[in-house]
């Protein structure tokens, strides 16, 4: 009996090492490099190029198009209505997707159509084929838009995390400085540009679906804790940082309430999707969308004010001034990368807001003066200054601070709100920007800038909380905890 159970014993002990020994190789196995995730995170924001090289080509195609389908000038703003409208509907869909199916498989899929939509849109024989591949782009933007912005917050490293979720703006810059840059070549090779980026697509698509891992943080709202174990352990390349990690999640996702449910029943949540579409209408109202959009135009409106006229040729197109703000547009991206989590996405926030405060300044005194002695170039280095900051004050806005300050439980909702009323009050501005310059004119609409931005400032300066080298679930737990914003404020640090 004896030797017996000492046989029985022996195995038993035999067993358990060996299932050790199997834990810890599996563990091995799993473990990754921690620089990884940026692998990933870059991989992800490099889809945005491909909607960013749409928006580009409406504008660098302009001329191409009039002449292909004998269209009037301005009959192109149909077009990027098409593709805002496209947006609304994707960005809808995409909270959906996001809340349903995670965030990797509404990525990839809406990569893919708007791949195929963008090379639908350049082969496109009719206007009408042309107009269908925009919608599909845009719906297909808006879906990339809400899922990435998601993604990429939550599987970011807290240190670097604003400057992972500044590439999506980035990468978006890219593709239209891309398509400005390529405007005489893709019109004269049409097919082999669709292969081209067809190609390259392709490749990126099968990198993201073999190594993307799905968001932890979303496998722990669907009670799949031991796949977040793994993904964390992959992310973070520390068995121990994963395990803290993933329990401070699991206590952050603590209960039922999802989305709406939260929605209503949580004050604090409730208010700051509020305070986040006051500051969002601010910052349409001091023209922060339709200003850059509309840059051409206030030049033109300054140039005939003093007497003098340029002529850009039939596309109406300023190169000189476009290329000077796409430079902008691009070392607004750098200054955002380099700076938001270094110096603080508030301080940021409030910094651009004093530039659009003196840039709109210097616009006021020049259309009001109409100073003809290098007035052009003034009003054009002022709206350059302009959308050099508003560039920052969007991806700061937008890709970093938003999602920081919605929870996991609310992170798809709040963002569908936000984004739908942003593409809104762009649709809004471009369809009365004209009407509101012919009824009062530019320096009262100068005045409702200038309005609007010192209300945005005072919004952000007093309410809005300083979200940096703080870990996500500290933050949700804050907003959990506490029973007003100003609260909030003071508790995650000013």
């Amino acid at each position: 009996k004896r030797s017996h159970f000492y046989i029985k014993t022996t195995t038993i002990n035999s067993i358990k090492s060996n299932s050790k020994k199997e834990l810890m190789t599996t563990a091995n196995k799993v473990s990754h490099s921690p620089s990884d995730v940026y692998i990933y995170i870059v991989v992800v924001a490099m889809m945005a190029t491909i909607f960013g090289f749409n928006l580009g080509s409406m504008l660098s195609s302009k001329a191409r198009l009039i002449n292909v389908f004998m269209l009037e000038i301005y009959s192109l703003d149909s077009i990027l209505s098409t593709f805002l409208i496209g947006s609304l509907v994707g960005i809808f869909l995409g909270g959906r997707l996001a809340f349903d199916a995670g965030r990797v498989q509404p990525l990839l899929g809406s990569f893919g159509i708007g791949v195929l939509g963008q090379c639908a849109s350049i082969l496109a024989p009719t206007f009408s084929t042309l107009f269908i591949s925009e919608f599909a782009v845009g719906v297909s933007f808006g879906v990339y838009l809400l899922t990435s912005i998601c993604y990429i917050n939550e599987i970011s490293v807290t240190s670097t995390r604003g400057r992972c979720a500044c590439l999506i703006g980035m990468f978006l810059t890219l593709g239209v400085f891309c398509s400005i840059l390529l405007k005489d070549i893709i019109p004269n090779n049409l097919i082999i540009s669709s292969i081209i980026t067809l190609c390259l697509s392709a490749y990126l698509l099968i990198f993201s679906y073999v190594k993307l891992p799905e968001s932890p943080r979303w496998l722990a709202l669907t009670d799949a804790s031991y796949k977040a174990l793994n993904i964390l352990i992959r992310l973070r390349g520390s068995n121990a940082e994963a395990a803290r990690e993933l329990a401070a999640i699991n206590e952050s996702v603590l209960g039922e309430d999802r989305g709406l449910s939260l929605f209503f029943r949580n004050s604090v949540y409730r208010t700051l999707i509020w305070l986040m579409l006051f500051v969002v209408l601010s910052a349409h109202l001091a023209g922060m969308s339709i200003l850059p959009y509309e840059s051409m135009q206030l030049v033109r409106i300054y140039n005939a004010a003093v007497g003098q006229s340029a002529y850009y040729g039939a596309n109406e197109i300023n190169y000189p001034l476009l290329v000077m703000e796409l430079i902008a547009s691009v070392v607004g991206n750098l200054i955002t990368f380099f700076l938001v989590d270094k110096i603080g996405r508030v301080k940021l926030l409030i910094a651009t807001s004093f530039a659009n405060i003196f840039a709109i300044v210097i616009l006021y005194i020049f259309n009001f003066a109409l100073l003809s002695s290098l007035g052009t170039f003034a009003v054009s280095l002022a709206i350059t200054l302009y959308i050099f900051s508003s560039i920052v004050f969007a991806n700061v806005f937008l890709f970093v601070l938003l999602p920081e300050l919605l929870p996991a439980k609310g992170r798809e909702l709040g963002l569908t709100i936000i984004l739908i009323a942003n593409v809104a009050l762009l649709m809004i501005g471009i369809y009365f920007f004209d009407n509101a310059l012919r009824g009062i004119g530019i320096l009262k609409v100068l005045g409702v800038f200038l309005f609007s931005t010192c209300v945005m400032l005072t919004l952000i300066f007093k309410l809005l909380p300083e979200t940096s080298l703080h870990l996500l679930e500290a933050i949700e737990n804050e907003i959990f905890n506490t029973r007003s914003i100003k609260s909030l404020k003071s508790k995650i640090g000013k």
